[in-house]
Protein backbone atom coordinates (compact mmCIF):
# COMPACT_ATOMS: atom_id res chain seq x y z
CA UNK A 1 0.00 0.00 0.00
CA UNK A 2 1.40 3.63 -1.03
CA UNK A 3 -0.23 6.22 1.11
CA UNK A 4 0.52 9.83 1.02
CA UNK A 5 3.07 11.52 3.10
CA UNK A 6 1.31 14.61 4.28
CA UNK A 7 1.31 15.33 7.38
CA UNK A 8 -2.70 16.42 6.72
CA UNK A 9 -2.86 12.85 6.74
CA UNK A 10 -2.52 12.78 10.75
CA UNK A 11 -5.99 13.38 12.85
CA UNK A 12 -5.68 16.53 15.07
CA UNK A 13 -3.47 18.07 12.77
CA UNK A 14 -5.92 20.28 10.98
CA UNK A 15 -7.98 23.31 13.77
CA UNK A 16 -11.78 21.62 14.14
CA UNK A 17 -12.78 24.86 13.30
CA UNK A 18 -11.40 24.47 9.87
CA UNK A 19 -12.94 21.70 7.33
CA UNK A 20 -10.25 19.07 7.22
CA UNK A 21 -9.25 18.29 3.66
CA UNK A 22 -7.55 14.82 3.78
CA UNK A 23 -10.73 13.28 5.66
CA UNK A 24 -11.69 11.00 2.69
CA UNK A 25 -7.76 9.99 2.52
CA UNK A 26 -7.69 9.44 5.97
CA UNK A 27 -10.77 7.35 5.93
CA UNK A 28 -9.58 5.03 2.93
CA UNK A 29 -6.06 4.96 3.98
CA UNK A 30 -6.96 3.40 7.74
CA UNK A 31 -10.14 1.23 6.14
CA UNK A 32 -7.16 -0.52 3.60
CA UNK A 33 -4.55 -0.81 6.41
CA UNK A 34 -7.15 -2.66 8.42
CA UNK A 35 -7.97 -4.77 5.37
CA UNK A 36 -4.04 -5.47 5.33
CA UNK A 37 -3.70 -5.57 9.23
CA UNK A 38 -6.41 -8.46 8.79
CA UNK A 39 -5.08 -10.53 5.94
CA UNK A 40 -2.01 -10.73 8.23
CA UNK A 41 -1.76 -13.88 10.07
CA UNK A 42 -0.75 -14.48 13.78
CA UNK A 43 1.19 -11.24 14.82
CA UNK A 44 2.72 -9.97 11.65
CA UNK A 45 3.69 -6.91 10.91
CA UNK A 46 3.50 -4.68 8.10
CA UNK A 47 7.28 -3.08 7.30
CA UNK A 48 6.87 0.55 6.72
CA UNK A 49 9.20 2.00 3.71
CA UNK A 50 10.03 5.76 2.93
CA UNK A 51 12.23 7.68 1.17
CA UNK A 52 14.74 9.36 3.35
CA UNK A 53 18.13 10.83 3.70
CA UNK A 54 20.59 7.82 5.06
CA UNK A 55 19.53 4.53 4.91
CA UNK A 56 17.91 3.43 8.09
CA UNK A 57 16.18 0.04 9.12
CA UNK A 58 14.76 -0.49 12.54
CA UNK A 59 12.46 0.71 15.01
CA UNK A 60 12.13 4.46 14.91
CA UNK A 61 9.63 6.56 16.90
CA UNK A 62 7.33 8.91 14.62
CA UNK A 63 8.13 12.32 14.56
CA UNK A 64 6.82 15.12 12.30
CA UNK A 65 9.74 17.85 13.48
CA UNK A 66 11.05 17.99 10.02
CA UNK A 67 8.07 19.56 8.82
CA UNK A 68 7.95 22.06 11.13
CA UNK A 69 5.35 20.52 13.68
CA UNK A 70 6.12 19.62 17.15
CA UNK A 71 6.13 16.25 18.74
CA UNK A 72 3.72 17.69 21.13
CA UNK A 73 1.09 17.94 18.45
CA UNK A 74 1.18 14.29 17.95
CA UNK A 75 -2.44 12.07 18.56
CA UNK A 76 -2.27 10.73 22.33
CA UNK A 77 -2.38 7.48 23.40
CA UNK A 78 0.47 6.53 21.07
CA UNK A 79 2.79 3.15 22.33
CA UNK A 80 5.09 3.37 24.93
CA UNK A 81 7.92 2.25 22.94
CA UNK A 82 7.38 5.70 20.74
CA UNK A 83 7.99 7.96 23.80
CA UNK A 84 10.38 10.61 23.09
CA UNK A 85 14.67 9.89 23.74
CA UNK A 86 13.28 6.16 23.52
CA UNK A 87 14.39 5.89 20.03
CA UNK A 88 15.56 7.76 16.90
CA UNK A 89 12.88 9.73 14.85
CA UNK A 90 11.82 8.69 11.70
CA UNK A 91 11.21 11.24 8.94
CA UNK A 92 8.00 12.68 7.54
CA UNK A 93 7.21 10.25 5.28
CA UNK A 94 7.86 7.28 7.69
CA UNK A 95 6.08 8.72 10.13
CA UNK A 96 2.88 9.48 8.74
CA UNK A 97 2.57 6.09 7.81
CA UNK A 98 3.94 5.14 11.18
CA UNK A 99 0.74 7.16 12.58
CA UNK A 100 -1.85 5.81 10.80
CA UNK A 101 -0.59 2.44 11.59
CA UNK A 102 -0.91 3.28 15.22
CA UNK A 103 -4.83 4.01 14.36
CA UNK A 104 -5.22 0.29 13.43
CA UNK A 105 -2.78 -1.18 15.97
CA UNK A 106 -2.66 0.75 18.85
CA UNK A 107 0.38 0.14 21.23
CA UNK A 108 1.50 -3.20 18.70
CA UNK A 109 2.56 -0.46 16.12
CA UNK A 110 5.33 0.50 18.53
CA UNK A 111 6.93 -2.83 17.70
CA UNK A 112 6.45 -2.15 13.61
CA UNK A 113 9.80 -1.69 11.65
CA UNK A 114 11.04 1.10 9.15
CA UNK A 115 13.29 1.07 6.58
CA UNK A 116 13.90 4.75 5.42
CA UNK A 117 16.33 4.28 1.88
CA UNK A 118 17.22 6.99 -1.01
CA UNK A 119 18.91 4.84 -3.08
CA UNK A 120 18.81 0.82 -3.72
CA UNK A 121 18.52 -1.47 -0.62
CA UNK A 122 21.57 -3.35 0.88
CA UNK A 123 21.46 -6.78 1.75
CA UNK A 124 19.97 -6.26 5.15
CA UNK A 125 17.52 -4.01 3.54
CA UNK A 126 16.83 -6.50 0.70
CA UNK A 127 16.41 -9.62 3.13
CA UNK A 128 13.65 -6.99 5.45
CA UNK A 129 12.26 -6.42 2.39
CA UNK A 130 11.71 -10.32 1.21
CA UNK A 131 10.88 -11.46 4.65
CA UNK A 132 8.15 -8.79 5.14
CA UNK A 133 4.74 -10.00 4.83
CA UNK A 134 2.96 -6.85 3.80
CA UNK A 135 4.49 -3.15 2.98
CA UNK A 136 3.42 0.33 3.80
CA UNK A 137 4.50 3.13 1.79
CA UNK A 138 4.55 6.33 2.82
CA UNK A 139 4.42 7.87 -0.70
CA UNK A 140 7.19 6.94 -2.88
CA UNK A 141 8.46 9.48 -4.53
CA UNK A 142 10.39 12.89 -3.52
CA UNK A 143 8.88 14.81 -0.40
CA UNK A 144 6.15 17.36 -2.29
CA UNK A 145 5.70 14.63 -5.45
CA UNK A 146 2.52 13.01 -6.41
CA UNK A 147 2.84 9.04 -7.21
CA UNK A 148 0.89 8.07 -9.99
CA UNK A 149 2.36 5.48 -11.67
CA UNK A 150 5.85 3.94 -10.75
CA UNK A 151 8.03 6.22 -12.64
CA UNK A 152 6.77 8.72 -10.11
CA UNK A 153 8.38 6.59 -7.26
CA UNK A 154 12.27 7.80 -6.00
CA UNK A 155 14.53 4.87 -7.35
CA UNK A 156 15.48 3.54 -3.41
CA UNK A 157 11.89 3.14 -3.08
CA UNK A 158 10.85 1.55 -6.82
CA UNK A 159 14.32 -0.54 -6.15
CA UNK A 160 12.49 -1.47 -2.49
CA UNK A 161 8.74 -2.18 -4.18
CA UNK A 162 10.86 -4.19 -6.59
CA UNK A 163 12.80 -6.26 -4.12
CA UNK A 164 9.22 -7.24 -2.26
CA UNK A 165 8.23 -8.99 -5.34
CA UNK A 166 5.93 -5.87 -5.57
CA UNK A 167 3.64 -5.30 -8.83
CA UNK A 168 2.14 -1.69 -9.29
CA UNK A 169 0.60 -2.55 -12.82
CA UNK A 170 -2.58 -4.42 -11.35
CA UNK A 171 -2.80 -2.00 -8.11
CA UNK A 172 -5.89 -0.49 -7.11
CA UNK A 173 -5.23 3.93 -7.25
CA UNK A 174 -7.78 6.56 -5.59
CA UNK A 175 -7.41 9.65 -6.83
CA UNK A 176 -8.79 12.57 -4.57
CA UNK A 177 -8.52 16.06 -6.01
CA UNK A 178 -8.10 18.98 -3.78
CA UNK A 179 -9.40 22.70 -4.43
CA UNK A 180 -7.39 23.99 -1.52
CA UNK A 181 -4.78 26.80 -0.80
CA UNK A 182 -1.23 24.99 -0.74
CA UNK A 183 -2.00 21.89 -1.15
CA UNK A 184 -1.48 19.65 -4.24
CA UNK A 185 -4.23 19.03 -6.75
CA UNK A 186 -4.51 15.31 -5.62
CA UNK A 187 -3.84 12.78 -3.25
CA UNK A 188 -3.39 9.25 -4.20
CA UNK A 189 -3.83 5.93 -2.61
CA UNK A 190 -2.70 2.85 -4.06
CA UNK A 191 -3.08 -0.29 -3.15
CA UNK A 192 -1.49 -3.77 -4.63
Amino acid sequence: MILPATPLLVPGLVPARRPDPLAAVRDVVVGALTELVDDLTGMALPLVVAHGGDPRYGPLRPSLAGSGISDRWLPPGLPAAWAPGDRAPAGTGASVALLALAAVLGERAGAVPTLELSGPPDEAASAALRAAPALVVAGGGAPGSQDRDPAALTPGVRAALREAGVELTRARVRVFPQRHDHLPSAYTVTTA
